[in-house]
Parts: C-alpha cells; sequence; structure tokens
C-alpha cells in the first residue's frame, strides 16, 4: 500500500524516545563535538581513538574469555580517554538492542565492566542514558553477540574516521545520509552489516528502518519492487501501520506487513483452525460482544459524571461493581474505588484522558494519575482497568484487556516481547498487534470477524472457555493442552468434530492451569516465557529433567510448580530429598522388618516404585517425581538398573528384589535439583547427564535475572532497588556457581525488613564462610551500605 507522504521509520512508542534522544546526544556531543557522551567533559578524541586501533582493532584476541576479559588485556595500558571512549562505543553498541534479546541489565554490566578498567578517571552513566537501555529497536540476531569485537571494531574505524575530518565535515557527514553512506563505503563492511544499519537508523531515523538482517531487507525489497530499489525507500513508501499518538510508523515486523514479505507463521494457522471450531460452538460469542457493548455505555456514562465531584465515586461504584461486570479483577476494582473515593478531584482529571487523547496514549494519560499501591500496582491489573474505560470511548477499535487470556493470545501466535521499559499503553498496542494478525489471518480462511472487539471476544473464548457443547473429551484435552502450553503445538489442523457428543468442561485441579499462569507464580519476565516454554518441551521430550545452580535460585520451588502444571494437580507430584546415606532401597524397593512377624522381612516399595504403580493405574493422567537435592546421594547405587529404565521406557526388565518385571510408565516425569555451590558433593556422571536434560538456574542469567525485579515491580516498586543490590554483590563474587540467587528476597509481601534479615543472617554468613581466606571479598557488603550504593542516599542505621 503506497502513499503520497514519506512514512517515518522512527519508532512512534515512548520507550523508543530515549533511544533516539542518547543518539543525538552521541551525535552532537562525541561525533560533531569532542566530548564525553556520558558527562560530557572534552576528551582527547583523536589520540583515544587511534589507541583502540592499535589496542584493539589491530590486536585481535582469539583465545578463550569472556568479551569483557579479553578487551581489559588488550586495553590495559591505554589512556583513560580511551577506556572512556571504549565504554561509549559499547553503549552505542547496546542501545539499539531489544531488551527481550539482551537485557538492559547484561548491557550495563558489560558497559560499567568497561568503565572499572579506569574507575576513579572515567564518568560514568548518567541515569537517563541508563534508562534509554531499558528500551530498544531492534533484535539483532545471535551474530551480533557472537561477533561482538567485529561490531566493536566497526563502530572504533568508524569514530576514528568520523573525527578525522573538521567539525563542519564532521556536521555535513552526521546531518546528510548520502554523505554518511560514502564513509560507510570507505570501511570494511564484511560480517558488520547490523551494526552499520544500526547506526544508520540511530543516525537517520526518519529515513532508515532499524531492520539489522541482510536477508530481510533483500525480501522486502523483492516483495515490492516497484517501490524502491533499497529497503528504506521501500519502507517509507508504505503507509504507516504503528502509532503512538500524534506519531506513525511504518513497522515491517509488525502486521499486515510481516506477512506479505515474511509469510504466515504455522502457529498462526494452528491458531485459526482451533478459532474458527470455538466460534462455531454455542452462542457465547455474540454474547460475549453485547456484554462489552453493553459496559462500554455504562462506562461512558460513569465518565461524563468525573465534572462531579461528590457523585463521581458512586457513579463508578455503580458500574465497576455491577454484577454482570467482570472485566476487570474485583481486587483492582476494590482499591480504584477507594483512591476514587479519596481523591475524586484527581480521579476526574485522571478521567479527563479520555477525551484529550486516543488509545494507548489515553491509557497512560490516565494511569500517570492512578497511584501504584496494593491492586493497582501490577501492570495487568492497571491495565485491565485503563482498558475497560478507553473501551467506552470506541469499544470496536479499542477492545477490553484481561492480563491471562492477553498473554495466552501472544503466546499461541507468537506475539512480540515489549520493551522493559515500555508503558501499559505500549503492552496494551501489542495486544492490539495481536488481534490484527488474528483478524486478517481469519479473513484469509474466509471466516472474517467485524471488528477488533469481534476478534479480542473470540481469542477471550479460545484462551478461556471451559464450556464447550459439542465437543468430545479427547478432542477438548487435545485442545486443552495445545492452549495452556502443555504440549507442543502442532501444525496440522485438529480433527473434525463428531456430530454428536456431550458438553466437555474440565477444570484442572491445580491453580497454575496455562503457562501465564506457571510463569506469574514464578515472577518471570515476560521475555523469559520461551524458556519455560522450552523447558516444557524438553520434560516432555526426555521425561527427565534437572534444575542445577546455587542456593537461593528457587529450584525446588520452580521443580514443584512445574510438576503441579504439567500434571495438573499437586496430588500427583511426589517428593523425595536425597541425602548421603540414601540407597537403592530407600528409593526403588527393599526388604523392611515385618512389624507382624518377628523375624520376618517384607519387599516394601520405594517412592519411585509407588509412584510408577499410579501412573500405571491411571494412564490418561500425567505423575510427577521430584527428586530434591539429586546429586547428594551416591546416584549410580541409588539407581541401580533404572540407569537403562530412564533411556528406554518401553521395555521391561528384571529388579535387584523380586522376580516381577518392571518399567517406568510413559506418563511419569522425573524432575531433579541439583545445588552446584556446594563443592563437598558430587555431580551427576555422564551416564546420568545423557538421560537427563540440564537446565541452569543462575543469578545474572536468563530466567532468573529478571525474576527478583518482576516480583518487586508487581508486589513493592519502592523496593526494586533490592534487584540493583542483588546485581551489585554477584558481580563482586564473581562466580557463577557461588551467586546469591533471588529467593532470599522473595517474600510476600516483601518487606525491607525482610530483606535485611536475610541478608544479615542467611546471605552474609554465606559469603563469610565461602571468602573466609579472602576478607577484603566482604568490604562494603553490609546492607546498608549496597542500599546507599545503589539508592545514591545516606541511610540512618539509627533511625532506621
Amino acid at each position: 500500500m503506497e502513499t503520497a507522504e514519506r512514512s517515518s521509520c522512527r519508532l512512534p512508542y515512548p520507550s523508543a524516545q530515549p533511544l533516539y534522544a542518547a543518539a543525538e546526544r552521541w551525535r552532537d556531543e562525541a561525533l560533531i563535538g569532542d566530548r564525553s557522551l556520558f558527562d560530557g567533559r572534552a576528551l582527547d578524541v583523536q589520540s583515544a581513538g587511534r589507541e583502540l586501533v592499535d589496542y584493539f582493532v589491530n590486536n585481535v584476541d582469539e583465545g578463550t574469555g569472556t568479551f569483557l576479559d579479553k578487551l581489559r588485556a588488550q586495553l590495559a595500558t591505554v589512556s583513560a580517554d580511551a577506556v572512556q571512549v571504549a565504554a561509549e562505543l559499547l553503549y552505542v553498541h547496546f542501545l539499539i538492542v531489544s531488551t527481550d534479546a539482551v537485557s538492559s541489565s547484561t548491557k550495563l554490566k558489560i558497559i560499567n565492566g568497561v568503565l572499572q578498567f579506569r574507575p576513579s578517571e572515567v564518568g560514568s552513566i548518567p541515569d537517563e542514558l541508563a534508562q534509554a537501555l531499558r528500551g530498544g529497536a531492534a533484535h539483532p540476531g545471535q551474530a551480533f553477540n557472537n561477533y561482538r569485537w567485529k561490531m566493536f571494531a566497526f563502530l572504533i574505524n568508524f569514530f576514528v574516521e568520523v573525527k578525522s575530518r573538521p567539525v563542519d565535515q564532521r556536521r555535513a557527514v552526521l546531518t546528510d545520509r548520502a554523505q554518511l553512506k560514502d564513509v560507510f563505503a570507505r570501511l570494511d563492511q564484511q560480517t558488520v552489516w547490523s551494526q552499520m544499519w544500526a547506526v544508520e537508523h540511530m543516525l537517520f531515523p526518519d529515513l532508515t528502518p532499524p531492520m539489522l538482517n541482510r536477508d530481510d531487507r533483500a525480501a522486502v525489497v523483492a516483495r515490492w519492487p516497484e517501490l524502491g530499489e533499497e529497503v528504506s525507500e521501500v519502507l517509507t513508501r508504505l503507509a504507516p501501520n504503528g502509532e503512538y499518538g500524534d506519531r506513525r510508523a511504518v513497522l515491517p515486523y509488525r502486521t499486515p506487513y510481516r506477512e506479505q514479505w515474511k509469510g504466515t507463521d504455522p502457529a498462526i494457522d494452528t491458531y485459526v483452525d482451533w478459532a474458527i471450531r470455538v466460534l462455531e460452538t454455542g452462542d457465547q460469542y455474540q454474547e460475549e460482544i453485547e456484554y462489552k457493548r453493553d459496559n462500554a455505555v455504562r462506562i461512558r456514562e460513569a465518565i461524563r459524571a468525573r465534572g462531579d465531584v461528590d457523585g463521581l465515586h458512586e457513579a463508578l461504584r455503580a458500574v465497576l461493581t455491577h454484577k454482570d461486570f467482570n472485566l476487570v479483577h474485583h481486587y483492582v476494582v476494590d482499591d480504584f474505588l477507594k483512591w476514587v473515593a479519596s481523591e475524586p478531584r484527581v480521579a476526574g482529571e485522571a478521567l479527563d484522558a479520555f477525551d484529550t487523547f486516543r488509545g494507548a496514549e489515553a491509557i497512560d494519560g490516565f494511569l500517570q494519575h492512578v497511584p501504584r499501591n496494593g491492586q493497582l500496582s501490577g501492570l495487568g491489573g492497571r491495565l485491565s482497568l485503563a482498558s475497560a474505560f478507553v473501551m467506552a470511548t470506541d469499544p470496536s477499535t479499542w477492545p477490553p484487556y484481561r492480563d491471562r487470556p492477553a498473554k495466552t493470545t501472544a503466546r499461541l501466535t507468537k506475539g512480540y516481547r515489549a520493551q522493559e521499559s515500555a508503558t501499559a499503553g505500549e503492552h496494551y498496542l501489542l495486544f492490539l498487534e495481536r488481534l490484527d494478525l488474528i483478524g486478517g489471518a481469519m479473513a484469509r480462511a474466509d471466516r472474517p470477524l467485524d471488528d477488533r472487539l469481534g476478534v479480542q471476544s473470540l481469542a477471550w473464548l479460545v484462551a478461556e472457555w471451559g464450556d464447550l457443547p459439542g465437543w468430545d473429551p479427547a478432542t477438548y484435552q487435545a485442545f486443552d493442552a495445545w492452549r495452556t502450553g502443555k504440549e507442543v503445538p502442532t501444525p496440522q489442523a485438529p480433527d473434525p468434530l463428531p456430530a454428536q457428543s456431550a458438553a466437555v468442561e474440565r477444570e484442572s485441579a491445580s491453580s497454575l492451569r496455562t503457562l501465564e499462569d506457571l510463569a506469574a507464580e514464578l515472577s518471570f519476565a515476560e521475555e523469559d516465557h520461551p524458556w519455560l516454554e522450552e523447558t516444557i518441551a524438553l520434560l516432555r521430550d526426555k521425561r527427565q529433567i534437572v534444575f542445577q545452580g546455587p542456593p537461593g535460585t528457587g529450584k525446588t520451588y520452580m521443580a514443584r510448580a512445574l510438576g503441579e502444571f504439567v500434571t495438573g494437580s499437586a496430588g500427583r507430584v511426589d517428593i523425595v530429598q536425597f541425602h548421603p546415606s540414601y540407597a537403592y532401597e530407600d528409593f526403588v524397593t527393599g526388604l523392611r522388618p515385618d512389624p507382624a512377624l518377628a523375624g520376618h522381612f517384607t519387599l516394601v516399595p520405594g517412592p519411585l516404585v509407588r509412584i510408577a504403580e499410579r501412573a500405571r493405574a491411571h494412564p490418561d493422567d500425567q505423575f510427577v517425581l521430584l527428586i530434591d537435592e539429586i546429586n547428594r546421594a551416591n546416584v549410580p547405587a541409588v539407581f541401580g538398573e533404572l540407569y537403562y529404565l530412564l533411556e528406554y521406557r518401553d521395555q521391561d526388565i528384571t529388579m535387584t528384589y523380586g522376580e516381577e518385571s518392571f518399567s517406568l510408565p510413559s506418563n511419569l516425569f522425573i524432575i531433579g535439583t541439583m545445588n552446584t555451590a556446594d563443592r563437598s558433593i558430587t555431580t551427576l556422571d555422564s551416564a546420568m547427564r545423557r538421560r537427563f536434560y540440564v537446565r541452569d538456574l543462575r543469578p545474572g542469567e536468563r530466567p532468573l535475572d529478571g525474576i527478583l525485579r518482576t516480583h518487586l515491580t508487581s508486589r513493592a516498586p519502592d523496593l526494586e532497588w533490592l534487584a540493583d543490590v542483588l546485581d551489585l554483590v554477584n558481580d563482586v563474587v564473581g562466580d557463577r556457581d557461588l551467586a546469591i540467587g533471588p529467593s532470599f528476597f522473595m517474600g510476600d509481601p516483601p518487606t525491607e525488613q525482610r530483606a535485611r534479615r536475610a541478608w544479615d543472617n542467611s546471605v552474609l554468613p554465606t559469603l563469610r564462610e565461602t571468602f573466609y581466606s579472602r576478607p577484603t571479598v566482604l568490604e562494603g557488603l553490609e546492607f546498608t551500605a549496597l542500599k546507599d550504593q545503589v539508592t545514591g542516599t545516606v541511610t540512618d542505621d539509627a533511625a532506621d
């Protein structure tokens, strides 16, 4: 679709604006000027650039070690200005990268790691520039990380090339895209196209896209050859498909353009197959639409009452607590109405946003006034509340949002992850983008829906509807396993429904019904949901998995939650803890004194045999045996012939005790946990590791690096600095197997007093024991000192 006016490629969202401000600051201060991007002081940039060329670009280190470790050695003798420029170029390297590709904590860790080469001589990252790293514009791909040294070398060469020119020529290069391309032509571009295009987008965001994949750029040009010969020319001639407020942009990775140049993902075809079947089931679809339209009218009338300060609370209470209203959780409604009663004038000003702004911007304008406390602190509750009000302005365009079904819809259709700094309105826009994708796919399947409200109603039914008349049990089970994430989705269309069948309603006994429930229970950040999906797939593939990591990483808690999710019932999860004296006879089966017959022994089954027999007796259900601290026992001795059965589930074997053959049923899963910090215990041997998939749970790495922050953001936003404390301490510890896990600070509700107690009585004693021979490591690791360091305050312990 061609437009008369040229479109912009600049991302319109609030989370992207700090990125563009930082890029302009880099252009003006560091490239045109000769000042530090971080603190604005004058630098000897020409000498610094030459040093980086000599000691890094021309001194490639092909040895082992991390990028940061090798860089430390390469820059060991350079000047402080060279270190400053290196850190700032790495900042630029990470600036464009989406936080679902590289988290802001990882970005900051690497940049600050470089600044630590000369801690007293260089400037630190200011808060506004650190905030920009919580956004991003592109998911550059694995090569961008794997070949970071090449990307960094390109940035150094680019910097030196620009700085070699007089100021007026620098300004011309950085304000004229054609001249910038001439500079690029003078540099070695081999394998660093993604970094080159990243720089181009940051300097010319309106004219060039944040599209860093060569094949993708070629595919766009091939799809619309009549619009131009290069991707920038093509995209700026398409109509915008992204908006926030009065900002518009063309986004090639969003619907409808992505499907036109890249094709439809098979997951969408599977979704449409099931969605059509749900659409054909009963009258619930039309009832959903009518129910929401009726509520939109009631809410619109209540909003009109905002001019009456005394009557606003009653008007809202009548609507939001109506017996037919369930668009927002009643806990959120209760806390919202308490706030309206206490601050009716401010509440009225908040509701003005829905007259002043549209859509996502209205949501953010409203929520700027609503306090973040109690049930109003979490994103899901706040967004569902705001979306109910924006729905009142135009339900066909702005349908309501509920957190769990929205996340389920995103998972089933492979939706995009929000940036760490994304506003509630941005999360809502991602939800609408999925609805538009589904709407387009339904139209292509000759089942068009009227508007977004119709798509949202169908998506809600797909995600949540439990009473499906006419569905036989097997079909429902296949559907529910697909939508809850308990089975890996298949691209094949489901079998036709039988002509006559009884209604089916199956509700799991577990509260962890969907993958989204599991993620919420574990405080997983949204970008880490794929880690959970992959873990479930691994467990189903091999039927045995081990979580390994240091203490405090929630291994056992995660294993129990995963077991409950997979089985659908806590009653089908058995737990056993290994210890040094644990034996085969305790675990599998063994002789025990018979209390009824003195001097006689009876063959008694252990926990493995007992749960195996339960699983065999109920083949339609799933069972989990959780083995806590699996490596504290002599595993080969405890497992015995189970080594064979773990690998060959379909075969029988004669056990050590007894004459009957035995096998492990396919519906029995085994989940183990293993401590990596205690060096006095053994690790699993290679034969055992071949039979178990192993998932690492280590602080500073996904998924653990986001758990504490997510937990605090939803339950105690004023304590988010605790996550910074944990990151700081683990940087000091410097050992991934000895790092401190987040579980120490995840009480419910989290409080500073609980955190201080955990630190003083659990964490510090462990650190003292670990570093008893290196007491200097412990300097500055008192709780108060750490809090002061990350918050920039000075705490009065006596007052505390």
